[in-house]
């Protein structure tokens, strides 16, 4: 996920160097995480020329989805980490017992 929150900061900043600074982070390790996904993807997701980071077709894609890919996470943790909360004794039906 944390790729996905690095992807957003470029792909809004449409600069590696200003999402570096926004995530706290150097602009070297940023640039890998990003070749790892589009790797990872198997699309290049920035045309990196000319000085200018432009999103692809496939970039375009990924900043319509992350924003609920990193939603939808967050919501999962949150719902496991009440579950692993839960009073043992009473733990939440499965789900087979649901539907």
């Amino acid at each position: 996920m944390r790729h996905l929150e690095c992807f957003l900061a470029v792909g809004e900043e449409r600069h590696f160097g200003r999402a570096a600074e926004r995530l706290g982070m150097e602009q070297p390790p940023l640039s890998q995480r990003i070749r790892r996904l589009e790797k990872e993807l198997g699309a290049a997701l920035f045309d990196r020329g000319g000085g200018q980071v432009t999103l692809t077709p496939a970039g375009h894609v990924l900043m319509r989805e992350a924003p609920e890919l990193l939603r939808q996470h967050q919501r999962m943790r949150t719902l496991v980490r009440r579950a692993a909360e839960t009073d043992p004794v009473d733990p939440p039906r499965p789900w087979s017992a649901i539907y």
